[in-house]
């Protein structure tokens, strides 16, 4: 996809605390009306639910020129979120955005131009090697929000049990398990900032998954690295060698499968009517629970 018209549907979050700010990740549309944005729960997992607490987020990002960034200057405008929907199992977080609220800055953020990217729930673009891109909006902290536009390729997929941590609104650290999440793995490493950033089939410019984070390991060498430094023993300073193990890192970057998150976006309503292939089971299950919860939502108002 052209980084023009991925950017249009692509926002920095910003974590808001009193009178300091800072760039915690990165969300995608998933659809437009009412406005929702795809990022991580370990994004925005210090807010509550109507994003009214000690720590508030919001959808940010340059609301100037984006073909000719000057970092030197830059006009950055954000919008609060308007709700928050969290699910940590999947490490998925849904921010709803009303831009009604501030019209000025809507527009500045072309938000009537907004458009929801398309998701891939087919296991044919998730084949080993197939190219894939992702865009982050900002690094982590960088408040130039200047966007970064990456690709690599899809090296496996697997199911697995995984754990992350994350803050919650009580400011307590969680150690937080998805059990029988669907992940993917890419051969370029993510950077801090795109957490909730859309991973794209380039083939088909539709959505597969979203950045969660990596993982990694030390592997152990036997490479000495020697090093002179000065110590002071008995009042008197002398050089000495100090020696050391080098220390490498292996590292894996890890996305979560939007198959993971399917049956939920589609039951609560997330993501707009779609083609349903009633031959599968698991999907016409999943279109008749939407129908009965629609019912009833309606029935018992």
């Amino acid at each position: 996809m052209k980084f023009k018209d991925l950017y249009k549907s692509v926002f920095a979050i910003l974590r808001v605390e009193g009178t300091q700010a800072k760039v915690v990740g990165t969300g995608f549309v998933i659809n437009t009306n009412p406005l929702y944005i795809l990022t991580c729960n370990h994004v925005v997992g210090e807010g509550n639910e109507t994003n009214n607490g000690v720590v508030r987020y919001s959808i940010t990002k340059r609301s100037d020129l984006f073909d000719n960034f000057d970092i030197r200057q830059v006009e950055i405008s954000f919008l609060a979120a308007k709700k928050i929907t969290r699910k940590p199992e999947f490490d998925l977080a849904i921010l709803e955005v009303d831009p009604s609220t501030n019209k000025d800055i809507s527009n500045k953020l072309d938000i009537q131009n907004t458009k929801k990217l398309k998701l891939s729930f087919n296991k044919a673009e998730r084949k080993f090697g197939s190219a894939v891109e992702w865009l982050s909006t900002a690094a982590s902290g960088d408040l130039t929000l200047t966007p970064r536009f990456f690709n690599g390729s899809l090296i496996t997929s697997y199911t697995a049990d995984h754990n992350y941590k994350y803050k919650n609104n009580l400011g307590v650290e969680v150690q937080q398990r998805m059990s029988g999440v669907s992940l993917i793995e890419v051969d370029k490493l993510f950077i801090p900032g795109s957490s909730g950033s859309p991973i794209l089939d380039i083939k088909s410019n539709k959505v597969i998954g979203y950045v969660h984070g990596f993982k990694s390991w030390p592997i152990f060498t036997n490479t000495e690295i020697e090093q002179r430094v000065e110590i002071i023993e008995n009042a008197n300073p002398r050089n000495v060698g100090l020696k050391y193990a080098l220390p490498l890192v292996a590292s894996l970057s890890l996305g979560i499968d939007l198959r993971t998150i399917e049956s939920y976006l589609e039951t609560e309503d997330f993501i707009g009517p779609r083609l349903v292939d009633f031959k599968k089971p698991k999907i016409l299950k999943n279109f008749l629970l939407g129908l009965v919860k629609k019912y009833f939502l309606i029935h018992n108002k």
